[in-house]
């Protein structure tokens, strides 16, 4: 890999008296570097006020850029060296696959802004870099940048646990402030308005018989997409004119995944309409997996899944809902049941998740009926 040619130059203050000149070394102003690759031109911050500093984050920058390890003082370590040290330790403490996916993108982002930053080794990093990057670039929901932030705090943890930070520069990163959105499900109108938009997506009719079919069992039975997309035929119970949807779920009850078993009666008219999809496949209902060469069944399964969330993307915007998900339809069935008097116990095992798990996520619902019951109560005594 060829090396480009880095330039070092100044960004000047307003009231810098070498403003005109942009490859001054007398000033004190931020130190900048360009460069040409690929046919792109780049900019980055050099990190620095000082040009002999500059001209060192200039060497280093030019052994990343050329794929050589840079040379570093002993004892120190590198950024790109913790983040893989890091994920190797959560592969064995047995995370699971969503978790881990979870947790490299946020360290990925770490090494980014480390980077353009020309932060090299983590112990340059202190609390200034953690709390001023910028995150909300990745995240704009509060409770997705506070899960963030926990990663952030996690990975840096770590490495103080081990010895090779003496503290934690993300350890006095304040909680971020903002509202967290109540869980909701989607409003009957809502509902109405997505199976509506399946004929306006300018879909083949078998394709929208699928999603059509897809989002009812989602919203009847409560299942998550991979749960969906991957149901089985005989999954599909009819008994004496009641049909049910039972399998083992893998939603997540803990830290890691545990099969749950799932035993849920759908109306009628849904059982119905998927035992009258078709798609080729015997086994299963919506399944769509055309890779070629050897694969795993969760390998066929992602595929499958993502293939599925692309077209359900497609469908929630047709409709109206561009903020809208796919797990809203879990959300709805359970909010429904509760406003129906099901209990935490109740919601837990039809969607195969534990109690606390529930009661975390639904609870502003929960008071709502609550507070109805009390208010009854009271009204019997006037």
């Amino acid at each position: 890999m060829s090396t480009p040619l880095i330039t070092i130059f100044v960004r000047h203050a307003a009231d810098c008296k070498y403003a005109g000149d942009e490859f001054t070394k007398r000033c004190n102003c931020r130190k900048h570097f360009r460069w040409t690759q690929n046919g792109r031109q780049f900019r980055q911050k050099a990190g620095t006020r000082s040009w002999a500093e500059a001209e060192e984050n200039k060497r280093r920058l030019e052994d990343q850029l050329a794929g050589r390890k840079p040379e570093v003082p002993d004892k120190r370590t590198l950024i790109a060296d913790a983040v893989d040290l890091f994920m190797a330790a959560k592969r064995n403490d047995g995370l699971e696959k969503p978790s881990l996916a979870k947790l490299q993108k946020t360290v990925d982002r770490v090494r980014l802004f480390c980077e353009s930053a020309g932060v090299m080794c983590l112990e340059d990093v202190n609390l200034t870099h953690v709390s001023t990057w910028p995150w909300t670039d990745f995240f704009t929901t509060t409770h997705a940048l506070r899960n963030n932030q926990s990663r952030v705090k996690s990975f840096f943890r770590y490495f103080e646990v081990a010895g090779v930070l003496p503290n934690n520069p993300a350890k006095a990163w304040k909680s971020v402030k903002g509202k967290v959105e109540q869980i909701s499900g989607f409003t009957p109108e809502e509902y109405t308005r997505i199976l509506k938009a399946v004929s306006k997506c300018g879909w083949s009719a078998e394709t929208a018989a699928k999603m059509h079919a897809l989002v009812q069992v989602m919203r009847f039975a409560g299942l998550a997409m991979i749960d969906a997309c991957c149901l089985e035929r005989s999954h599909i119970h009819h008994d004496r004119g009641q049909y049910r949807i039972r399998l083992r779920s893998r939603q997540k009850t803990s830290k890691k995944a545990h099969l749950q078993s799932i035993d849920n009666a759908v109306p009628a008219e849904v059982g119905k309409e998927l035992l009258a999809v078709l798609n080729g496949n015997p086994r299963y209902v919506f399944w769509h997996y055309t890779g070629d060469g050897p694969a795993s069944d969760d390998q066929k399964r992602a595929v499958s899944e993502k293939f599925f969330q692309r077209y359900m993307r497609t469908l929630l915007d047709k409709a109206a809902l561009p903020s809208a998900t796919s797990h809203k339809f879990r959300h709805t069935l359970a909010i429904e049941m509760i406003r129906h008097g099901a209990s935490f116990e109740d919601v837990a095992a039809v969607l195969g998740n534990t109690v606390a798990v529930v009661a975390r996520f639904y609870s502003h619902e929960w008071a709502k009926v609550r507070q109805g019951k009390t208010d009854k109560a009271i009204q019997a005594t006037w």
